[in-house]
């Protein structure tokens, strides 16, 4: 596996050297300090549930944990898909709640090579979680999604983790979820790495994205998906190059002609909106809670 080849390689390099750019060094010294990675954040990480009457995780009576992870209580825009899943939470009636306070699932560390600060932040979540009983997680990131499934199971982890794509999915399946009307306008997807090339979770998202709207697919999708740009880190170590991957991407979406963009993840949600604001076309990317969230009706009993 090559992504594998390349994080030993950082790994050595970080833990063996300590080399590491300047901007992946705040980025994980604020991980250890804070909680997250996000230097500079002017974002209360309470500001996503203004008006909301989201619940605290109880143990022993809530079946599911919502994890809202860093990059939604630290960016304003992904903040918008964690307000949009609680409307189609509370609209199917399923038992959830959040932690009162949570920190970063480590990926971050991880993929920039720092495991030894994975490995401590993922304990804390996996202690933490143990304690008051959880079993079931949704998650609104892929890098969330992949560490806790595909990671923290070599640390002792045991719950069940589902990304909050494959849940919509599932809860529009068995009737849990109705779609108040299908729209006219036309939806490209770009698929998140930690969802499709990782995982192969690549029908679902197509599933609930054609029952609000008319699916066309741009190019590079699927397990053959292209990286919106903030994988490994580079969220925080920047890119070299002529052109930005973002960019590249959005062009893609945008060549379709599609009216609206959509993703799954909320690091392509940030990544590509940001690369869609050099276009005039800052909110043409959406995450799929939010274009379900403006369609659901309540199912009634």
């Amino acid at each position: 596996n090559p992504a594998e080849v390349i994080l030993e390689f950082r790994r050595h390099h970080v833990m063996e050297l300590s080399d590491m750019p300047d901007t992946m060094a705040a980025a994980n010294r604020n991980l250890e300090s804070r909680g997250h990675p996000f230097v500079g954040t002017a974002a209360n990480p309470d500001d996503w549930r203004s008006g909301l009457q989201v619940p605290i995780f109880e143990p022993g009576s809530t079946e599911y944990l919502l994890w809202i992870g860093c990059s939604v209580r630290y960016e304003p825009r992904a903040q918008e898909t964690a307000r949009a899943m609680v409307r189609i939470l509370e609209a199917a009636g399923l038992s959830y709640g959040i932690l009162g306070e949570s920190r970063c699932t480590g990926d971050p560390a991880k993929m920039m090579g720092n495991e030894m600060q994975f490995v401590e932040t993922a304990q804390e979540n996996i202690e933490e979680f143990r304690e008051i009983g959880v079993q079931k997680v949704i998650t609104l990131c892929a890098h969330c999604f992949n560490s806790f499934d595909r990671y923290y199971p070599e640390l002792g982890a045991d719950w069940k983790t589902i990304p909050h794509s494959v849940l919509i999915d599932e809860l529009i399946a068995d009737g849990r979820l109705q779609i108040a009307h299908k729209g006219e306008e036309t939806i490209t997807f770009h698929d998140p790495c930690y969802l499709a090339r990782h995982n192969g979770i690549v029908d679902e998202t197509r599933r609930v994205l054609s029952a609000v709207g008319q699916l066309i697919e741009m190019p590079r999708t699927r397990e053959q998906s292209f990286c919106c740009g903030a994988g490994g880190g580079n969220y925080w170590g920047g890119q070299g190059g002529t052109a930005r991957i973002g960019d590249v991407r959005i062009q893609e979406a945008l060549d379709t002609g599609a009216d609206k963009v959509a993703t799954a993840c909320s690091f392509c949600t940030l990544m590509l909106t940001a690369s869609a604001g050099k276009h005039s076309e800052t909110r043409k990317v959406f995450d799929v809670a939010e274009l379900v969230a403006e369609r659901i009706r309540i199912v009634e009993g």
